[in-house]
């Protein structure tokens, strides 16, 4: 259990994000904003997310389909001229909440000792990676790179 464990824990947490725009989809919903506190952080049309990426794999793997447009208000919409590009993987996007998550079970006490020997195992390996980047380097972690600028 290294890396691969924060990996696996985010790429959860992104399959749980995808399910619920798609049942705001479903439920015919026009927008989501996802939100921290008071701070609105992700303003998201669902039909659009689910046409961008149809499938969960398509999510977690960063296989946009089509393109998004833009209307001179501002509104975006989604142009479906069969092309696929390739974009962040999803799941890059809650690596930290995913180390967050696994930082958090390391203070429950229905997680045994050898789990939380792993997870903080998994944790270190990760930071000192982090560590070990030059300063100015972009980082490999793709909601730290976003976070930096």
């Amino acid at each position: 259990m290294t890396e691969a464990t924060i990996r696996s824990v985010a790429k959860e947490i992104a399959g749980e994000f995808y399910q619920f725009i798609r049942s705001a989809e479903s439920r015919g919903e026009k927008h989501v904003q996802v939100s921290r506190g008071e701070r609105a952080l992700l303003n998201i049309r669902p039909d659009v997310f689910g046409k961008t990426y149809p499938t969960v794999k398509d999510y977690l793997s960063g296989r946009r389909h089509g393109r998004i447009g833009r209307t001179p208000e501002g509104s975006i919409y989604h142009i479906d001229d069969g092309s696929l590009q390739q974009d962040t993987p999803g799941w890059l996007y809650w690596y930290d909440m995913a180390r967050q998550r696994l930082v958090e079970m390391l203070n429950r006490n229905d997680v045994t000792e050898h789990m939380k020997d792993r997870i903080l195992e998994a944790i270190i390996e990760d930071r000192e990676k982090e560590l070990r980047q030059k300063p100015g380097d972009s980082p490999n972690i793709a909601q730290r790179r976003h976070l930096q600028h």
